[in-house]
């Protein structure tokens, strides 16, 4: 009988794991969400689309190089943004630091990494893994209802550091490395519009004590619809305001907006705000991957390595080739 492996969440740090492992072992992926991606996140509303969780990309490593290039021969990834400026809150503009660089986004949504590499893979959509117990040398798995996930050899969690803490028993050898990671928030404001704003770039960065970054989501390529912008908050200003009303947020959001762009978009025809809880990696867990060869228990994400998608997927190809070796041996 193959060795049967659970791996928790299907960002790209789990899917990167379930193609590794999957010709090698019986796999199974549980995502919280209806979605895949985690964070490479997209929503949809009427006739607008939001990117509204990583903006871009960028592939420096052979091995994310080479995904990265067949993900844009299936038509999954595009180039996007040329340029990057640095937008003031006083309204002035900077030449991108990192000229040259190229960036990617996932078509026709950014999801669309996610997609490429699901192919194949046993994903359980909205199954929230909310316990993982010892039973016959192996681990059972169980949802907040108390509901039956499976059993399983081995149980890797990709969710983030602190919900991966929560969720592995007090056995765990990987406990002081996830205690000693920390992550912080972002709140993204969604804007739909009836017509194209006159911003002068595609995608900023922004010097603010409120906002961090800012994107005409429209101007990306295969996107449709009406047009959208996204504009992320600065992690720290979300760390403090994570419990502000919403209401708060969203004005105090579109105010520094309107500082630094000079548009209002108080009264755009769509306006909607996300709070991502753990968005932004701040201190790294020091190792590549987690992992108990004797308990079959592991962890891994961009939160081990740094705060890029890069990161999730070479921390998960880490973790994948020291199990490799388990899983040939039998």
């Amino acid at each position: 009988m193959p060795t049967s492996i659970a791996i928790i969440g299907a960002g790209i740090a789990g899917l990167t794991l379930g193609q590794r492992l999957a010709p090698m072992a019986s796999v199974t992926l549980f995502e919280k969400s209806r979605g895949l991606g985690g964070r490479m996140a997209n929503r949809r509303r009427g006739e607008y689309a939001f990117d509204h969780g990583a903006q871009y990309f960028t592939a420096r490593s052979e091995g994310f190089n080479k995904v990265v290039t067949e993900a844009l021969a299936a038509g999954s990834l595009a180039i996007w943004p040329q340029a990057v400026p640095t937008l003031t809150s006083a309204g002035a503009t900077t030449a991108d630091a990192r000229a040259g660089e190229t960036r990617y986004v996932g078509a026709p949504g950014m999801t669309g990494l996610a997609n490429h590499l699901c192919a194949g893979l046993d994903i359980r959509k909205e199954a929230t893994v909310a316990s993982i117990n010892s039973e016959e040398n192996r681990w059972r798995l169980s949802d907040a209802d108390h509901g039956d996930l499976g059993l399983f050899d081995i149980v890797l969690s990709t969710a983030p550091a602190p919900q991966t803490a929560r969720l592995m028993p007090p056995t765990f050898s990987g406990h002081d490395a996830l205690a000693h990671t920390r992550m912080s928030g972002c709140f993204t404001l969604m804007i739909g519009l009836d017509d194209k704003p006159d911003l002068g770039f595609d995608a900023a960065r922004i010097e603010d004590e409120t906002l961090s970054f800012v994107a005409v989501d429209t101007t990306k390529p295969g996107r449709a619809g009406k047009p959208a912008l996204v504009v992320h908050s600065r992690n720290d200003w979300a760390e403090v305001n994570l419990e502000t009303d919403r209401a708060d947020v969203t004005e105090r959001m579109l105010a520094a907006l309107a500082k630094c762009t000079g548009r209002d978009f108080r009264e755009a025809p769509w306006i909607d705000l996300h709070r991502w809880r753990f968005a932004n990696v701040e201190q790294t867990a020091g190792e590549r991957f987690l992992f108990d060869p004797e308990t079959g228990l592991g962890a891994c994400g961009d939160w081990c390595i740094g705060n890029r998608v890069e990161a999730a997927f070479e921390s998960a190809s880490s973790l994948a080739d020291t199990i490799t070796p388990l899983l040939q041996k039998g």
